[in-house]
């Protein structure tokens, strides 16, 4: 068998250039299970329950649920399972998830010499270490996470997507579940590029008081895999009503489709992405998400002084040894790259465990840039939340950058220099500083309003809640319905009767305020109609497979083929993959009974 690999690894180089390295991965052997990402068709309704069902029928393990990006999943089986699983009508494709570790390297306010070089100093953002005022914009920050703690970081809230749910391990599915501390540093550091606090210490961002979501992808080692960082995007996804931009200082050689299709998602719903062009000396093109067309690609840019000119000794920096004003060494190029930022001895936020504050080098450090700019033009320019309105986006940055500096790469063309100094294109929304006596904020994450749910079904509810003095406050939600309390935590399952539910989640901070949000859902009553069952018959290498597809029970049901039990279902419809295990033509009468009732439906598969 083969199939496409990609490494993923942060873009980061630090003070020398640190070669990354993975091991040589052998074949499985016969048999043995490999992680995939399973993309179904687009529209696809209820992916937890047709994950389940493919689950049950090729032995495998679900991990991740994707359903706001793209409606998939991730699983491990047997390549030979996977095979059979790609013959399904209902699947798009399947790709395989892997996995690499990145090697490892140690090195009154300031601006950093990043943000003096793209002019942001004088711009409508006013930076002056004085009054605190903050750009009203939502970023996340999709990689290790980001401290909550720290002081110059306005951080809304978070989720971890890297820990699997807890159960018997057949059962066993992973999630984006609330959280997102930052146990490595990267992501911190990202994030105080983009909207580190102009609150008179530390350091200060390209959109200064952003309010930041941490979406951990990666662990401590800065590594992760391809699954996690597709649930990530699908979670912003989800989150499109809130977050505008989202920055991705991380990738991987070759190209991934469903990552793609997840970012398409998003951009789609109106969030626009800014994403490193990688550290590896090449064109930018073998790797992604930088060769993407639905996201701003970024390079590094060596500067040493803040200033055009060309002319700063590095050698004082104690950090790297570039040409000024020139292509950093280390940066990837090509026609992929939309735009050059500062990369090379960034100053930004580290997580308080680690010093504060940290001077690091990368295409990662030029991207969260990138993303600052984004995050200035969205706070005020995004009238519609679509595609459309992402695209214009990327366009005004790119325009809007000058040609201040020597690109020795080679590669015939310059991207421009990014620029946020036009006071009338970079013209954020600004609001003061929140009082430590302000509320609580919670919002819903799922489900969306007006969704419709079966009766009988298990629908699972989630929330976060955060506050400016008590930080994360997701665990002290409080659920209630419009006529009953539920439960408290940040998140529940619950089967509810059919009608229509105002599901409330209210949080209480320690000075007594509150906050709200509410969503209103529809049950359906179960259908009077008589039990219904469908099959699609079809072979995988000539082995006769059958889908079976029901609807209209009123409970338990009970699968027989050809008078032979085959399985017990305890959901009112549903759907299931069966094999008889024979080649060749023949057929195989399947006969679905509500367990002990006499009412059946009787269906006949021909290959």
């Amino acid at each position: 068998m083969s199939s496409r690999r990609r490494l993923w690894a942060l873009f980061l180089a630090m003070a020398m250039l640190v070669g990354l390295t993975t091991a040589a991965s052998a074949s499985p052997p016969e048999g043995a299970h490999e992680s995939y990402i399973v993309v179904l068709q687009p529209g696809t309704q209820r992916v937890p329950k047709v994950a389940a069902a493919m689950l049950q029928a090729h032995s495998g393990q679900v991990g991740f649920v994707y359903e706001h990006a793209l409606q998939g999943f991730s699983m491990t089986m047997s390549p030979q399972a996977a095979a059979a699983l790609a013959r399904n009508p209902r699947v798009a494709y399947i790709e395989t998830n892997d996995t690499v570790t990145i090697a490892q390297s140690t090195t009154g306010q300031s601006t950093p010499t990043g943000i003096t070089r793209i002019l942001t100093d004088t711009t409508a953002v006013d930076i002056d270490s004085n009054d605190d005022y903050r750009v009203d914009v939502d970023v996340a920050v999709i990689d290790t996470g980001v401290d909550f703690e720290h002081p110059d970081l306005n951080v809304a809230g978070g989720v971890t997507c890297s820990q699997p749910n807890k159960g018997p391990r057949r059962l066993r599915t992973a999630s984006c579940s609330p959280g997102g501390d930052d146990d490595h540093y990267h992501g911190t550091h990202v994030a105080g590029t983009i909207g580190a606090l102009d609150n008179n210490f530390g350091v200060v961002g390209v959109a200064p008081g952003a309010r930041i979501w941490a979406v951990k992808v990666l662990d401590s080692n800065g590594s992760g895999s391809e699954a996690m960082v597709v649930a990530g995007i699908d979670w912003v996804t989800g989150m499109a009503g809130t977050i505008e931009v989202a920055n991705m200082s991380l990738g991987g050689s070759g190209d991934s489709r469903a990552e793609y299709d997840a970012i398409q998602g998003a951009v789609n719903a109106g969030v626009a992405f800014a994403v490193a062009a990688g550290n590896n000396g090449a064109d930018a093109d073998g790797y992604s998400p930088a060769r993407f067309d639905n996201v701003l690609t970024v390079s590094a840019l060596a500067d040493f002084d803040g200033q055009a000119g060309g002319s700063a000794d590095p050698s004082g920096t104690h950090c790297r040894v570039d040409q000024d004003d020139t292509l950093a060494d280390f940066s990837n190029w090509g026609s992929a790259v939309d735009l050059a930022a500062p990369g090379v001895c960034i100053e930004s936020t580290y997580p308080i465990e680690r010093g504060s504050y940290g001077t690091i080098s990368g295409t990662s450090m030029a991207s969260p840039h990138a993303a600052g700019a984004l995050a200035l033009l969205a706070s005020n320019t995004l009238p519609a939340r679509d595609a459309a309105a992402v695209d214009a986006l990327y366009a005004t940055v790119i325009s809007a950058g000058n040609d201040g500096w020597t690109d020795e790469s080679g590669d015939g063309t310059t991207e421009p220099l990014l620029d946020v100094s036009n006071v009338d294109i970079f013209a954020p929304t600004l609001i003061p500083t929140v009082s430590t006596d302000a509320a609580p904020t919670v919002t819903i994450i799922s489900p969306s309003e007006d969704a419709v749910f079966e009766s009988g079904v298990s629908i699972s509810f989630e929330a976060s809640a955060t506050d400016l003095v008590d930080g994360d406050l997701s665990g002290d939600i409080v659920w209630s319905s419009s006529s009953f309390a539920i439960t408290t935590g940040s998140s529940f399952s619950r089967v509810l009767p059919a009608g229509s539910h105002t599901i409330n989640a209210t949080v209480t901070d320690s000075a007594g305020n509150t906050d709200s949000d509410s969503v209103i859902i529809t049950v359906q009553p179960l259908s009077t109609g008589r039990l219904v069952l469908t099959v699609n018959d079809y072979k995988v290498k000539g082995i006769q497979w059958a889908e079976l597809t029901w609807t209209g029970a009123t409970g338990n049901t009970d699968l027989t083929r050809d008078g032979k039990y085959v399985a017990t279902f305890n959901s009112t419809s549903g759907s299931f993959d069966d094999t008889t295990e024979l080649k060749g033509g023949g057929t195989a009468t399947y006969k679905l009974c509500e367990t002990d009732s006499e009412t059946c439906e009787e269906v006949t598969a021909t290959w």
